[in-house]
């Protein structure tokens, strides 16, 4: 997940910076050196590693590197140390964005009254972004006037990547206000907020795109249905829904990358993806590096969901 907006990758959360090292041209030691820094700098596991060590035996361990990605081996050692596994590094053909024509969105069918809204994970360029948006308020939009007890949020395929698109997807469902937030080290909370048919991280939007959406039935009833696959965004995702009255999740744990990365361009190109924050759900309850049990744990979810919502008594 990300913390803060920025171009495109992996995992939840923005927050863009360059790895320079101490000239415009950064040689191998250079760049090890940054990437290191920026670990010991950012990591909310930082206090966990003896820094002088694990930076003596990266240097060895890279001497003679004579390209960038002859470091890689020693900066994965000291993510290893870390010991914390949505902390990555990622090549520059893996940090590659896809294209936006080529991207998983959210999609929505309805039955009896119950409707379902599928959100994929989402790593993508700002025109993915939109697409991913567009389609997930066309999705809602589909089924919303025959929603009539309520809605299920599917996320068993939430892999991660932006959680705010997601949030504005779900923005109607959600309602106004605050949804969460990321607490770190240090740091002052980050609260997630929803609001005029968007996500907000602070007070920066979350996304340049507005759902239009308004729901004819609003603070409907929302079943969330998970899995071991539910993971980062998705599970941010998830957690957005936590306390409110009106949800309940139903399925399986999640994966357990419930925190949020910084997302570092280096200078070949690849990324670094630096965990500095556990997710927080609206009534304070902090989450991290473990799976996040459901409500109602069943093999058949979306049965038990659909059996849920119809006691809530929202059927028209």
């Amino acid at each position: 997940m990300r913390r803060a907006l920025a171009a495109a990758v992996v995992l939840v959360l923005l927050g863009t910076g360059l790895v320079a090292a101490q000239s415009s041209a950064p040689t191998p030691r250079t760049y090890l050196l940054g990437a290191l820094n920026l670990l010991r700098t950012h990591s909310m596991d930082r206090d966990r590693v003896d820094w002088p060590r694990v930076e003596a035996e990266a240097l060895r361990a890279a001497e003679g590197a004579s390209t960038f990605s002859e470091t890689y081996p020693a900066i994965q050692t000291v993510i290893s140390e870390l010991g914390n596994q949505h902390t990555k590094l990622l090549s520059p053909a893996q940090a590659k964005a896809p294209l936006a024509t080529t991207i998983a969105v959210p999609s929505s069918r309805v039955e009896n009254g119950v409707a379902m809204l599928t959100i994929p994970g989402l790593i993508a360029d700002p025109a993915g972004e939109r697409r991913y948006i567009e389609a997930g308020a066309a999705a809602l939009r589909a089924v919303e006037a025959q929603a009539t007890c309520g809605w299920i949020v599917d996320l068993r395929d939430d892999t991660g990547g932006t959680m705010w698109p997601m949030l504005t997807v779900l923005a109607p469902l959600l309602g106004d206000g605050v949804a969460g937030s990321f607490a770190g080290p240090g740091l002052a909370p980050q609260f997630w907020t929803v609001r005029d048919g968007r996500s907000w991280s602070g007070e920066r939007p979350g996304t340049e795109e507005v759902n239009p959406v308004r729901l004819s039935r609003p603070a409907p009833p929302v079943a969330v249905l998970t899995s071991r696959v539910t993971a980062s965004s998705g599970e941010a995702t998830l957690i957005a829904f936590r306390g409110l009255a009106r949800a309940a999740t139903f399925g399986g744990p999640t994966a357990g990358y419930a925190t949020g990365n910084d997302v570092f361009d280096l200078a070949d190109g690849a990324k670094l993806l630096v965990t500095s924050v556990a997710d927080v759900d609206r009534t304070g309850r902090v989450y991290g590096p473990v799976p996040i049990a459901p409500d109602f744990p069943t093999q058949d979810p979306e049965t038990a969901a659909g059996e849920w919502l119809r006691t809530r008594g929202a059927c028209a």
